[in-house]
C-alpha cells in the first residue's frame, strides 16, 4: 500500500515537471527571434535613409557592442542599391540591409557589418 502511494506521488511530480518543461518550451518557440547587425572588424558603420551612400545618415555606429535590429526574424536585403566601399582596402558591393534605429527605418551596407541573431 505504501509503495502505491509513493508511486502516485512520484508520478504527480513527473507530470508537473513535464508540464513546466512543455510550458517553457512552447513559450520560447513562440518568441520572435530577431536578426540584427553590428560592427565588422572594429569598423564604424552608417545607417542611411535609403540604400545609397549619397542618402542622408540616420546614425553612425561607433560602439562595438551596439546591436542594430532588423525588422524581424531576417534582415530584408536590397542587392540593387548604390555601390559602396566599406573602408580603405575593405570590401565593396551594392548589397544593403534594412534595419530599425531610433524609430526610423534605415539601410546599412551589408559587407560592412556582421549580421545574425541579436
Amino acid at each position: 500500500m505504501r509503495s502505491t502511494k509513493a508511486l502516485k506521488q512520484l508520478a504527480a511530480v513527473g507530470m508537473a515537471s513535464l508540464a513546466l518543461t512543455f510550458s517553457a518550451t512552447s513559450t520560447a518557440s513562440a518568441e520572435t527571434v530577431r536578426a540584427g547587425v553590428w560592427q565588422k572588424d572594429g569598423h564604424d558603420f552608417s545607417i542611411r535613409t535609403s540604400a545609397s551612400t549619397s542618402a542622408s545618415k540616420i546614425a553612425t555606429i561607433k560602439d562595438p557592442d551596439t546591436r542594430v535590429p532588423c525588422g524581424g526574424e531576417r534582415c530584408t536585403r536590397n542587392n540593387n542599391g548604390g555601390k559602396y566601399t566599406c573602408w580603405s582596402g575593405g570590401p565593396s558591393d551594392n548589397d544593403w540591409l534594412k534595419v530599425k534605429w531610433a524609430g526610423k527605418t534605415g539601410w546599412v551596407a551589408a559587407m560592412c557589418v556582421e549580421a545574425g541573431r541579436i
